[in-house]
């Protein structure tokens, strides 16, 4: 998809930024590159949690669709953890991520995706961020 098909399937919802805004920033250890994208959806309700939602491009192609928590409660990691087990089984990985602020990484490592649940910070406190990211495995990247 292209930068036009993506602002085409989400009519009223994607829209162009004036300057790229960059994805949440990675804890120490994550597999999570950092970036940014010029193209976002504000607010995206998914799974009872409101995302902003930014896409990744790699030469003209989406390659990357990055969710980030606007206001994570308490459950929120442990929610989409659920719901993303119930639909896809157990993540394949799962890593401690983080130095001071500790954290933790979840992948699912499917055919045509891999999704990267990351959670840190200390939810009992109201201090925590959640990111959700939908990548194209680097073997069809290519294609």
């Amino acid at each position: 998809m292209t930068r036009d098909d993506v602002l085409a399937a989400f009519p009223g919802e994607a829209q162009r930024l004036a300057q790229p805004a960059p994805f949440a920033q990675p804890q120490p250890g994550s597999s999570v590159a950092a970036g940014s994208s010029d193209l976002a959806i504000p607010a995206y309700e998914a799974d009872g949690v409101t995302f902003r939602v930014l896409f990744g491009f790699e030469s003209k192609a989406l390659d990357r669709i990055h969710l980030s928590a606007a206001k994570p409660g308490a459950s929120t990691c442990e929610d989409l953890e659920k719901a993303l087990t119930d639909r896809h089984s157990k993540p394949a990985q799962r890593t401690k991520t983080g130095s001071s602020l500790q954290g933790e990484e979840l992948a699912w490592k499917l055919p045509d995706q891999t999704i990267v649940l990351s959670c840190a910070g200390v939810p009992s406190l109201g201090f925590q961020t959640v990111t959700l990211d939908y990548m194209v495995p680097a073997e069809l990247a290519k294609k």
